[in-house]
This record gives structure tokens, sequence and C-alpha cells, in this order.
């Protein structure tokens, strides 16, 4: 989600302060991949949780710094005090990622060095050479207080290690390979303001569960049911009973040592992936796997929508925090490019575009759960 916010906040500068004109909603849109034109707002706003800095005339819901604890508002970070407490995601987990040098700011892993911004969109004709050039020249970045700057922003080495070797990065293996999982979601990918919860996620949970197990046996996808515990909104309420009898089951189970058999031989034969129509006056329960894309019916009713990164070229599971690069390959451009152009898009990307399938820079992979962050030398870090 970190990835997708902070991207949605350079779409969202670059829409409105850098270039106001070139772009269609409806192109700005699909640069995005989101499948609502108002999510490029939301979801920058809600890039907040990166920004260590309070506003004082920014609107609260684009509030960085925040603090719940009035006592300590006057600490909160500023420029001019530099000293204060930065209220960030990345800094309450300091721990993990560690400090920048000598500083009392925690290292970051967030990277978009080589990320080809609205490939898709320049590939299915939807915008012209042109403008992905100069989409992908003056993008810019964040420096450390989330102000704007023409250079992209850079993953500090240790923070991305740290981040995927303790799974901050959610990993599909370890504890979660045998964990039921049931992920119930609303729909709001199309609401007009935009939603940050997008179905999309879901379908990269799942994506990580079967990079990592070659099975996504313990995941349980469900998409618009009347999430309550009462009569009229059951649900939800249906799914904790479920929820129960699957992990009960799990826990009388003694015919066998491995959990990954006892969590399928547990699973409940009604808990299956679903969907429900409510257009009708009688709403329909649709059992059906759901998939990222297709023409199910479900598909049809709950269209999900990629996020900026897929659309740049990135992977359904999205857990790639520094790509790793390649030369261009012109063939990778199914769009018109003169040479003009294309030795324009070869300066843009002097050191390499992203080559996804190479997976994560830092090489790290996952080391276990409990993990230790000090002064505790077990299973440290």
């Amino acid at each position: 989600t970190i990835f997708t916010l902070a991207d949605a906040r350079l779409l969202h500068y670059y829409f409105n302060e850098t270039d106001t004109e070139s772009f269609t909603q409806e192109q700005q849109r699909a640069v995005s991949g989101f499948g609502s034109f108002g999510s490029i707002a939301n979801l920058a706003a809600g890039a907040a949780r990166l920004d260590p800095v309070y506003r004082f005339d920014t609107p609260v819901e684009e509030q960085g710094g925040e603090i719940a604890i009035s006592a300590l508002e006057t600490n909160r970070y500023h420029p001019s005090i530099p000293d204060g407490i930065r209220a960030t995601v990345y800094d309450h987990t300091v721990n993990v990622y560690g400090r920048v040098d000598d500083s009392l700011i925690a290292a970051r892993p967030l990277d978009n060095v080589g990320v080809q911004y609205g490939l898709q969109a320049f590939n299915e004709g939807l915008i012209n050479a042109q403008q992905f050039i100069a989409l992908n020249r003056d993008i810019g970045g964040f420096d450390r207080d989330m102000n704007h700057i023409p250079q992209r922003h850079v993953a500090d080495a240790q923070a991305s290690k740290m981040a995927i070797e303790s799974g901050r990065v959610l990993f599909g293996g370890g504890g979660l390979a045998n964990t039921p999982i049931i992920d119930y979601r609303s729909y709001t990918d199309n609401r007009e303001n935009g939603d940050i919860h997008m179905i999309v996620h879901q379908f990269s949970t799942r994506e990580r569960l079967l990079n990592a197990n070659g099975h996504a046996d313990n995941h349980v996808m469900t998409v618009g049911g009347l999430w309550g515990f009462e009569e009229d909104r059951p649900d939800l309420g249906n799914l904790f009973t479920q929820m129960d009898s699957w992990l009960m089951a799990m826990l009388d189970d003694t015919s066998t040592p491995n959990a990954v058999v006892k969590m399928r031989n547990a699973k409940p034969d009604t808990l299956v992936d679903n969907c429900w129509d409510n257009s009708g006056v009688s709403r329909e329960n649709i059992a059906q796997e759901q998939t990222f894309s297709g023409e199910s019916r479900c598909n049809q009713l709950y269209r999900a929508y990629p996020t900026a990164r897929q659309v740049a070229g990135g992977q359904l599971s999205n857990d790639v925090i520094k790509c790793q690069l390649k030369v261009l390959d012109r063939e990778d451009y199914l769009s018109a490019l003169s040479d003009s152009q294309w030795m324009e898009l070869q300066q843009v990307f002097i050191l390499g575009v992203c080559d996804w399938d190479k997976g994560d820079a830092s090489g790290a992979s996952y080391q276990g759960t409990w993990a230790s962050f000090g002064p505790s030398t077990v299973n440290r870090l």
C-alpha cells in the first residue's frame, strides 16, 4: 500500500503542478491504473502517513505529522525543530529500519528509480509518446520530508533489506503459509471520490501466497457482502462462524503434524471464493474463484483495477521495493516512438528501467518469525 500511496502523491503533484494541461482526466486515471479518477487525490492524501511535517494550512485528511497526544504536539518535528517527533510509518519502525547516518531520521525503503510510469497506458495507445516521455522525465520524487524534488527517490539499502527480511513487506510463506485467511471486501474501486481499499490488494496477497507456497488453499476471498452481525446484514457474522469452525477443526486434528494438511482438512466445504450480486430483489451468492482479470460474473460485477506500479510493468504481487534495472529494449514499447523520441527516452532512463521479473535489488529474503532487532541476540536480523 505504501508504494501505491507514494506513487499517487507523485502523480497528483505532476498532474496538478508540473503539467496541468497535457493529460485528460481519463488519461490521468489510466496512468494511475485506478478505477476512479478521484482515487489519485484520495490516495495522495493518504500518503500523509509518510510525511513528518505538520502544516497548519493543510486539510486534516492530508495532514502529515499527526500526533494524537496533545501534550506532545509542541514536540513534533518541523524543519525548524529537527530533533522533534517524526510521526511517519518509517519513524515508528526505526528499530527495524535504522537511522540515516547520525541523524534522528528513520531510513526509508521507498524507491522509484527506473519505474516507467504510464507504460501500459502508452502501449495501449491511451497516451502518446511525448506524454509518456515528459511524465517520466519530470515525475521526480520525494525528499525525507516528503517535499517534491526533481530527482527520483532512492531507497536506503539496509532499510529495504530489513523490510523484506522481517516481513514488513508481507511475505506469503512463513507463518502465513498455513494460517486461515478470509479476505472480505466491500467494493469501492469505482467510488467517485476514490478509496484506498481497492480489491487489487487481496489479489496481491493471494499472489504472494502462490509465489511462496505454490498454492493459496488457506486464502478465501469474498466481495460485496452485507458485512455485519445483524439479521439484515448477516454476512460478517457468518464468516466469523466459519472461521471459528476452521480454526477449531485444525486445533482438534491429531491425525497429522503437518500444519498445511491440517489447514486443508479443516477448511469448511462451504467456505469458498464468492461474490454477491445485490442487483436483484433477492441477492445472489455466486460461488466462483476470484481472479484479478477475466470475464466471470464476479469479474463483471466487481472489476479489479491495477496500481500505478502495475501500469508501469510491475507484478500483481507488488512486493518489490527497489527494482533491478535493465537496458531499454525498443521492442517493449508497442506504440510508435520516433528515433528522436527513442533517444530522449534513453536519456530519461539513463541508468535503465525496471526489470520486475528479477525481484528486489536487495536480494533479501524473509528470515522467519519472532525476529529480534536488538538488543537481544536471539533471532536477531
